[in-house]
């Protein structure tokens, strides 16, 4: 495959999550609280069965808010992290590995300021800088985490490679 083409293909993952990220901001926040409740009811239950039976019904309703809101800041994280990793693999190509994870943190940066300005056009959204903030750590930690991977596996390439070629120069010494 060509060097375009590569390039091209590189960016595809990216490309998804941005429509992905669209697509859940373009809900208006009835279906996005809908959404965000099947999963906060999905934890709660799975681990928090206990949660309902708070004497307190003040006590139920700031767990849930507490809930509710970790989930929602906690996917804004996840799919931002996703988005770093996959824009630090979409700029590969760049021999530079500062300036890669510098361009990905960017264009996720940038991605996250016109998603929240997105929003304040849907009815019942806000455009909120708090979450600007949280999509960029994600992104941040999303970055990292590929370049470290990639980083360990590099590693293990080259010393899987020298332990080879050190084996292959004893074996033609005994020979």
């Amino acid at each position: 495959m060509n060097r375009p083409a590569r390039i091209i293909l590189g960016f595809v993952p990216l490309v998804i999550l941005f429509a992905v990220v669209f697509w859940f901001s373009s809900n208006d926040s009835t279906r996005s609280s809908e959404q965000s409740g099947r999963v906060v009811e999905f934890i709660k239950d799975r681990f928090f069965s206990s949660a309902q039976e708070m004497e307190n019904p003040e006590d139920y309703r700031i767990f849930m808010d507490i809930l509710t809101k970790a989930v929602r800041k906690g996917a804004h994280f996840s799919i931002y992290a996703l988005m770093g990793a996959a824009a630090v693999g979409g700029l590969w190509f760049l021999k530079r590995k500062g300036l890669r994870y510098l361009s990905a943190l960017g264009i996720c940066c940038v991605y996250a300021i016109t998603d929240e300005i997105h929003q304040s056009f849907v009815p019942g959204r806000s455009c909120e800088v708090r979450d600007v903030i949280i999509d960029t750590c994600g992104s941040a930690l999303g970055g990292a985490v590929c370049i470290f991977i990639v980083w360990v596996l590099l590693l293990r390439k080259t010393a899987a490679a020298y332990s080879h070629s050190k084996n292959t120069s004893i074996t033609e010494e005994q020979s």
